[in-house]
């Protein structure tokens, strides 16, 4: 077997692969030997037949697994024999191909060249976390709101802050957009339909009136946004809240604390540790931009494309389950291809210097650290460790793929240790 290697784009090898005439024939004989014994053909017992009349039977069949055979195990040859380590599948392409001889082209992505240029020391700014007191009081005030209580109002019209409970039927045009036989609307400056709820001040139960609004241009049905329409109303009830005391009482109807100082503390608490793990993730993004910053490579084209049409299709099936209409989905691949370009780049880059970080330091994926990860995915799934055990050392990719995990999240670990925060 020959084989000559050019470099190609980045990231690129091309090899040119011709097999020695030989192999071939060998490839024929061997194809032709195991069909003869089960081959059925008209006047011949099984393994019977001769080869001239084989051919005729089988040719078509005979040169496709020949094919087949002699690139799969000629390419393996190839690189292994050239030391090449490729990602992901070969591009096949220029074959010349007959019963004595095949010449092939096979295009292949390989790992960038990567010399770290700047890792320890990086600069990134961490932003401190303080817990307000108005978030703390903005947080009550929803504990309030929770435990409130509805009261049936029948001596007097809809004013502000009440509740106006509605049935409608919402057209644009002559298409009916919405339609609700029970929706509770509050009287307020804030609306998301501007002049819908405040249009219902003075109302009173068993009224009926047709409001004409301009729906927002962020209308959940992407069809009528910002287009008019009328809601047919018919009003069945009217409710006026009625607000606890913020008092020891509200503590303890909101999760059995002994006063409203303790309900306060523990509101800190989980204010201050959502925003903890904000600005951990804001510092985590701004660490590995600058690590990307300082540390520029080549990135294989292919491995970049099909990355970003995992990051589209993943968007794509977060938007339908939203309920985006499936014609609209279609017409958003394109500009999310074009949006998400950027960070499947970005992607791609930090995962290649993560992965030259823990090599070169030596962070490798320990058995404990493989122990503690089977613990986390039991708890989250609700299953025995020895189930999640045995699923990750029965199923390689997946296993492999943890181990990635692990090493990346020690390689960020060492970027944070060795950083300087601002």
């Amino acid at each position: 077997m020959k084989v000559k290697v050019k470099d190609g784009k980045a990231c690129e090898k091309i090899l040119k692969i011709e097999l020695d005439p030989s192999d071939v024939k060998r490839e024929y004989e061997s194809f032709y030997s195991s069909i003869s014994a089960k081959a059925k053909i008209p006047g011949f017992r099984p393994g019977k037949a001769p080869r001239s009349v084989l051919m005729m039977h089988y040719q078509d069949e005979a040169k496709k697994n020949v094919l087949n055979q002699l690139i799969s195990d000629s390419y393996r040859e190839a690189i292994k024999e050239e030391a090449i380590e490729p990602i992901g599948y070969p591009q096949i392409d220029e074959v010349d191909f007959s019963e004595e001889k095949l010449v092939y082209r096979a295009q292949i992505e390989v790992r960038p060249k990567i010399k770290l240029s700047k890792v320890t020391g990086l600069q990134v700014k961490k932003e401190p976390t303080v817990v307000k007191p108005e978030e703390i009081e903005e947080s009550l005030k929803r504990v309030q709101k929770a435990q409130a209580q509805y009261k049936t109002i029948e001596d007097r019209e809809a004013r502000e802050n009440d509740y106006v409970v509605i049935e409608y039927v919402c057209k644009s045009g002559e298409a009916v957009v919405d339609q609700r036989d029970e929706d509770w609307v509050q009287v307020k400056e804030e609306e998301y339909i501007k002049g819908f709820a405040k249009s219902l001040t003075g109302a009173k139960s068993g009224d009926e009136k047709d409001i004409s609004v301009t729906l927002p241009e962020n209308f959940w049905k992407k069809e009528y946004a910002g287009k008019p329409a009328v809601f047919s109303v018919k009003v069945k009830e009217l409710k006026e809240e009625i607000l606890p005391e913020m008092n020891d009482d509200l503590a303890k109807g909101a999760g059995n604390f002994d006063s409203l100082a303790a309900l306060k503390e523990k509101i800190r608490h989980e204010i201050l540790a959502a925003k903890e793990k904000q600005a951990e993730a804001s510092y985590e993004k701004a660490l590995l931009d600058e690590l990307i910053k300082q540390n520029k490579i080549s990135l294989p084209e292919g491995m970049v494309a099909r990355r970003l049409e995992y990051l589209v299709k993943d968007a794509l099936a977060h938007y339908e389950r939203s309920g985006f209409p499936k014609e609209k989905l279609e017409e958003m691949t394109k500009e999310l291809r074009k949006d998400l370009e950027d960070e499947a780049k970005r992607q791609v880059h930090i995962a290649f210097l993560l992965d030259e970080i823990s090599t070169k330091e030596n962070l490798a994926a320990l058995e404990e650290d493989f122990e503690k990860r089977y613990q986390d995915v039991a708890a989250q799934v609700h299953q025995e460790a020895d189930l999640v055990r045995k699923y990750y050392t029965e199923n390689h990719d997946a296993r492999h793929s943890l181990e990635e995990q692990i090493r990346s999240e020690k390689a960020i670990q060492y970027l944070k240790t060795n950083a300087k925060t601002k």
